[in-house]
């Protein structure tokens, strides 16, 4: 047998359990009728200029999205460039991009010290790191909203959920919070790729998968969803923050919305704008914040510019450079 003949034999065998898992819950609109059991379908609108006008009143948008991207070999010789930036625009001629930017390398005294700390609680160096880069990664997106909030902005979206800013910036997401409803700002949290499993928990039971290990939400909520409506779980009051699911395009995955409890009953024109610029043929992300993902995002070619241009060679290539990199095949 080729060695290319056991991975075909195995991916089939992934594709047929794939198959039956798809199939688990029923038919599209079976497990329809089991989520109208659990929660409300709405419809969403598209607005016109003037409706947009009216909505925001003169006050701007903001996206806010981070990117990280790291250069070296293997701990501790590595660092992680992180960025931040929370991009301003409103229908007027403003626009304004405020930057949060920061290094981390387990090789710095300030990190050494975090490392070890995180390492002596059991955490081996990559799972201290990965723990360290995600804060760093959170904090730099809260810091960066917060700023932004001295332009008083009708609406802030943020590229992901409100979960990893609650967990990893606990004390700037609870300022940026008071801030946001002492201005009445609406904050909403975005999240492309939805890796949860809370809603197929409770739309299927456990003894009706009948395959073992979890479904996740994504499978569930695939094709679920008509184009230009949202799905919301009855949750009653409990938590600070809310969770809605939105198919903003005809593509059949859908992206969750997560939203502050305290700004429930004025969110859905915000829920309207956000299906409004959305492109109907695209993969149902909203178009600002592919704007401000494509400006924050750090390449490889950047990093490696900014390495060949802050630090000496020789300390590169003592600390940093990958002997992999070397490689002549």
């Amino acid at each position: 047998m080729l060695h290319e003949d056991q991975l075909v034999s195995e991916l089939k065998e992934l594709n047929n359990y794939l198959e039956k898992r798809h199939r688990v819950g029923g038919t599209t609109g079976e497990r329809r009728q089991q989520a109208e059991q659990k929660g409300v379908f709405a419809p969403l609108s598209g607005l016109s200029g003037k409706e947009i006008s009216s909505f925001f009143q003169g006050r701007p948008l903001v996206g806010v999205d981070g990117s990280l991207a790291t250069y070296g070999a293997s701990y501790p010789y590595v660092v992680t460039f992180f960025r931040a930036l929370a991009h301003t625009t409103s229908s007027g001629s403003s626009n304004e991009r405020i930057w949060v930017q920061e290094i981390f390398s387990p090789l710095l005294p300030r990190y050494q010290e975090k490392m070890e700390e995180r390492i002596s609680k059991g955490q081996n160096p990559d799972e201290a790191m990965a723990h360290l880069r995600w804060e760093t990664l959170a904090t730099l997106e809260a810091k960066a909203a917060l700023q932004v909030l001295e332009s008083r902005p009708r609406l802030v979206v943020f590229d992901g959920g409100f979960a990893r800013l609650k967990m990893h910036a606990p004390q700037i997401w609870n300022e940026l919070k008071v801030t946001a409803l002492e201005q009445e700002v609406l904050l909403l949290g975005v999240t492309e790729e939805i890796a949860t499993c809370s809603l197929a928990q409770t739309l299927i039971a456990e003894g009706e998968q009948g395959l073992p290990g979890l479904m996740g939400d994504r499978e569930i909520l695939f094709g679920l969803l008509q184009p230009g409506e949202t799905y919301r779980l009855h949750e009653g009051d409990s938590g600070e923050q809310g969770r809605l699911y939105a198919r903003f395009a005809r593509h059949p995955q859908v992206v969750a919305v997560d939203y502050l409890r305290d700004q429930e009953s004025v969110f859905e024109p915000a829920l309207n704008f956000l299906y409004s610029i959305t492109p109907s043929h695209g993969r149902g992300f909203p178009l600002w914040l592919d704007v401000v993902d494509a400006e924050v995002r750090l390449s490889r070619e950047e990093v490696e510019a900014m390495i060949a241009t802050c630090l000496d060679p020789a300390m590169a290539e003592v600390f940093l450079r990958p002997l992999r990199a070397s490689r002549e095949l």
